[in-house]
C-alpha cells in the first residue's frame, strides 16, 4: 500500500512538474511575440505554435487571451520582487522607499515588458496597459504597501506628519511621473533618473537623518518575509487561471 501511495505521489509530482515547464514555455512564447509584434497582433494560435503545443492546451492553463498576457506581466513582476529581496539581504537599507524606488526603476529599465507596462506603452501592450493598471493584483500591492509604511513609521524610518494613504500616493505618483515623463512630456530620460527619483522620494517621505543600521538589520527578516509572501501570491497568479491551473491550486 505504501509503495502504491508513493508511486501515486511521484506521478502527481511528475505531472505538476510537466505542467510548470509547459506554462513556462507558453509564457516565454507569449512574451517574445508581444515584444516583437505588440499585444494586439498576437493570437493564442501563434503562442501555441511558438510554444510547440496545441491551442487547446493553452486554454487548459489560461482561460482567456487577456489572462495569458496578464500572467506574462505578472511573471516579470515576480522576478522584480525577488531581485529586491536579494538587495535587502545584501544591505538592509534597500528596504527603504527611496532605495526601493531607485532599484525598481533600474530593474524596470532592464526589462522591456515591465518598461512597457510602467510607461503605459500602447504600441506594445495595447488595451492590456489599462488592464494591467487596474489588475486585481494591485490590491495585493496596496495591502503590502500599507503594512510596510506602518512598519517603517513605527521604527522612526519615515516621517509621520502625513498619513499613510497620502505618503503612499506621493510615492506612487512620483514613480509614475518618472516612468511616464518620456512618453507624455516628450522629455528624454535623465542619465541619472534613478538617483533623481530616489532623492525626490527620500526628501518627501524619509525621516531626516541617517537611518539606524541596527533598526534596519532587525527589520530586514520581517520585510523579506513580507516580500516573499507577496512574490508567492504573484507566482500563483502567473501560473494561470484555466481548469488545469485551478485543479493544481486545489480550487
Amino acid at each position: 500500500m505504501n509503495a502504491v501511495a508513493g508511486q501515486q505521489r511521484w506521478e502527481v509530482h511528475v505531472a505538476v512538474a510537466g505542467n510548470v515547464e509547459r506554462v513556462g514555455r507558453i509564457l516565454d512564447a507569449a512574451a517574445d511575440l508581444m515584444l516583437r509584434w505588440g499585444y494586439k497582433r498576437v493570437t493564442i494560435e501563434e503562442v501555441a505554435k511558438h510554444a510547440g503545443i496545441g491551442k487547446g492546451t493553452v486554454y487548459l492553463h489560461f482561460s482567456t487571451r487577456g489572462s495569458l498576457f496578464m500572467s506574462v506581466l505578472t511573471r516579470e513582476s515576480v522576478d522584480l520582487v525577488h531581485e529586491l529581496i536579494e538587495a535587502i539581504r545584501a544591505d538592509p537599507v534597500a528596504m527603504l522607499p527611496a532605495e526601493q524606488a531607485q532599484a525598481n526603476y533600474l530593474a524596470v529599465m532592464r526589462r522591456p515588458l515591465l518598461r512597457a507596462m510602467f510607461s503605459r506603452d500602447l504600441e506594445v501592450l495595447g488595451d492590456l496597459a489599462t488592464e494591467a493598471a487596474d489588475s486585481p493584483l494591485r490590491a495585493m500591492k496596496l495591502v503590502l504597501a500599507g503594512e510596510l509604511f506602518q512598519l517603517w513609521r513605527e521604527h522612526g524610518l519615515l516621517r509621520t506628519d502625513l498619513d499613510i494613504a497620502t505618503q503612499n500616493y506621493i510615492l506612487n505618483a512620483t514613480q509614475t511621473g518618472f516612468y511616464l515623463s518620456g512618453s507624455i512630456g516628450g522629455c528624454d530620460p535623465l542619465p541619472d533618473a534613478a538617483a533623481a527619483l530616489a532623492h525626490t522620494v527620500r526628501q518627501a517621505l524619509h525621516h531626516p537623518g541617517t537611518p539606524d543600521p541596527e533598526v534596519l538589520e532587525a527589520l530586514a527578516p520581517k520585510v523579506i518575509s513580507m516580500y516573499e509572501q507577496f512574490a508567492a501570491g504573484l507566482a500563483k497568479a502567473a501560473a494561470g487561471d484555466g481548469p488545469r491551473a485551478r485543479t493544481e491550486a486545489g480550487t
